[in-house]
């Protein structure tokens, strides 16, 4: 019996089967840098292989002859040039300047002792110091840093910065000399350096910074101000005066001429002054830097 047509299924089956599913896309592993200059290089021409081979040996040629022409002895990427000095540490630097130190000590009328402090700037024993110190003195003696003592003489004086140049009748063969800087230079904040004979304790050495610059102070007794000083935090005592002022590369920028107590009393209270180097300089006949 043959069946009708509604006993058919519609639709539409493929002829031979079901039809297979799609396989899924095979993900390839990316090619390493080795491998794209290897494609790269087959894909080009057998001309542009041959220009790109030229190009590279005159390259390398160029490079070769230009390192053949560097001076003999000298070594590709290092530089020629000085290392800076070291800073010096303090306890270096005072072990050098100590030596340019002097103790001053002068005989008065009265039969009393000023005692203050100098610093040799000159291969004759040239000292700059406070004229406070030895203005009335009948009798001046220096001490140096080997022990020896010597009797020195007024050459200069300057009153209006109380400075005055001494120089010892005699000194060691083995005297230090200070050198003179430049206080231009000072900034507020610079390292400050002060060695002295605060109440006879020979050579002491206090550190700060410099507070203040072209400062003016009117001394006990001065019919004018003191102008132009520097001002510092380092301590300073009676036996300071005259004493060196130094900057951090140990030159002499300044001459301690005395200090700020708001109680009157002649004692330390964080504010000591000294005269530019330029202006006890002028007082000796040193021209300043």
């Amino acid at each position: 019996m043959t069946g009708s047509k509604a006993d058919r299924p519609y639709g539409n089956f493929p002829r031979y089967g079901a039809a297979p599913a799609p396989e899924p896309p095979v993900e390839r592993a990316p090619l390493t840098r080795r491998e794209r200059v290897v494609a790269w290089l087959r894909a080009r021409t057998r001309r542009e292989r041959i220009e790109l081979g030229i190009t590279a040996l005159l390259v390398v040629a160029a490079i070769f002859l230009s390192l053949s022409a560097l001076p003999k002895g000298y070594e590709l990427g290092t530089v020629d040039t000085a290392a800076p000095p070291p800073t010096p540490t303090i306890p270096e630097l005072y072990a050098k300047l100590a030596q340019t130190v002097v103790t001053v000590r002068s005989e008065l009328p009265d039969g009393k002792t000023s005692l203050g402090s100098g610093v040799i700037f000159d291969a004759d024993a040239d000292i700059l110091t406070a004229l406070h110190v030895v203005a009335d003195a009948t009798k001046i003696t220096v001490t140096f840093a080997d022990g020896s003592t010597y009797e020195a003489k007024i050459f200069a004086k300057q009153p209006e910065n109380d400075i005055a140049g001494i120089r010892a009748m005699g000194h060691p063969d083995d005297m230090a000399v200070a050198t003179l800087g430049n206080a231009n230079a000072l900034n507020i904040g610079d390292d400050a350096i002060v060695i002295g004979n605060p109440f006879g304790l020979s050579r002491s050495l206090s550190t700060g910074v410099i507070s203040g610059l072209h400062r003016s102070i009117q001394p006990p007794g001065a019919d004018k101000p003191m102008t132009e000083l520097i001002q510092f935090d380092a301590s300073v005592n009676p036996g300071n005066s005259g004493g060196p002022l130094f900057n951090r590369d140990g030159d002499v920028v300044g001459i301690v001429s005395g200090l700020a107590n708001p109680n009157g009393q002649a004692s330390f209270a964080g504010v000591g002054f000294a005269v530019t180097i330029q202006a006890a300089g002028g007082a000796v006949g040193v021209p300043p830097d």
